[in-house]
């Protein structure tokens, strides 16, 4: 392996992908021989005695009974924490539906046309990131409304990935729902050529972007325009994003969606390297 590839962002994320990916086969496996060091699944995890938590899944049990375990809230806010200072890493680097949405895409997805990729150099609306807060919110609503029970769960992808594991580990049992729908979503994408799900419809998103959005300080893709050499025909940047965003747009609606992946800082790095990962914005 060379020097420079143990230098690729893109070497180390899709490490930690896989590694993550593979984990939660390992995990029950461990549970079921009786190890629990590690155990749980994405909607409510124990390390060594540290709770963690889907944010949006410990809202849902809040608005339903208007409480919550101590344990519930350290998790939520740790996961919380780290989509504060390094954004919504959680999507591009651990989330195992990220992983097989990523490979899905990239087998079908082409390079963006031109009149695609034009609009994607002016303006990257919000609509994609509204519309999974709309859902959000119709769910919290009927939660609150209807049945104190945590909806917006049936729609977790990696909650479904983590718990097809453990009930065919621990129980022997296949979710066909949740198998069938993973591979629903998963047709859809190669067929569209587009992540959908991740950009359009994942509620469990928000929370995390949300919050990866309050601190300017946080880590996030930088833009130096003196430093780009690309022409206006050629924009590698655009084409590496497969969230369909434009890295050279540093707006609100951009970094709403943008998931820290570093997709396009790798892209630019073979070029004038006006992109890179940092701390805070760049003058």
């Amino acid at each position: 392996m060379t020097l420079a590839r143990l230098r690729s962002i893109a070497f180390w994320r899709r490490l930690i992908q896989t590694g993550v990916l593979l984990a939660f086969v390992f995990i029950p496996l461990a549970n079921k021989a009786g190890l629990h060091a590690l155990s749980g699944n994405f909607l409510s995890f124990n390390a060594a005695g540290l709770p963690l938590a889907d944010p949006l899944a410990c809202l849902q049990v809040f608005a339903g009974v208007f409480s919550g375990t101590s344990s519930m809230l350290v998790g939520a806010g740790l996961v919380l924490l780290l989509a504060l200072l390094l954004g919504p890493v959680f999507c591009a680097w651990i989330c195992p539906y990220g992983l097989l949405s990523e490979l899905t895409s990239a087998a079908f997805r082409k390079a963006p046309p031109p009149k695609e990729a034009e609009k994607r150099k002016k303006v990257i609306t919000a609509r994609p990131f509204g519309l999974k807060l709309l859902i959000v919110c119709l769910g919290l609503a009927g939660i609150v409304l209807f049945a104190p029970m945590p909806l917006l769960n049936q729609l977790s992808m990696p909650g479904w990935y983590s718990r097809l594991m453990q009930h065919a580990v621990l129980y022997g049992q296949i979710l066909w729902g949740g198998v069938a729908l993973i591979g629903l979503v998963l047709l859809a994408e190669g067929v569209a050529g587009k992540r959908l799900w991740c950009r359009w419809l994942c509620p469990q998103s928000v929370l995390i972007s949300l919050a990866g959005n309050i601190l300017p300080q946080r880590l996030q893709v930088r833009f130096t325009r003196k430093a780009c050499t690309c022409p206006a025909s050629d924009r590698p940047c655009l084409a590496a994003c497969s969230l369909a965003l434009n890295p050279r747009k540093i707006t609100t609606a951009q970094s709403l969606q943008c998931t820290n992946c570093g997709d396009c800082i790798e892209a630019c790095s073979l070029r004038g390297k006006a992109l890179d990962f940092g701390f805070g914005k760049k003058e």
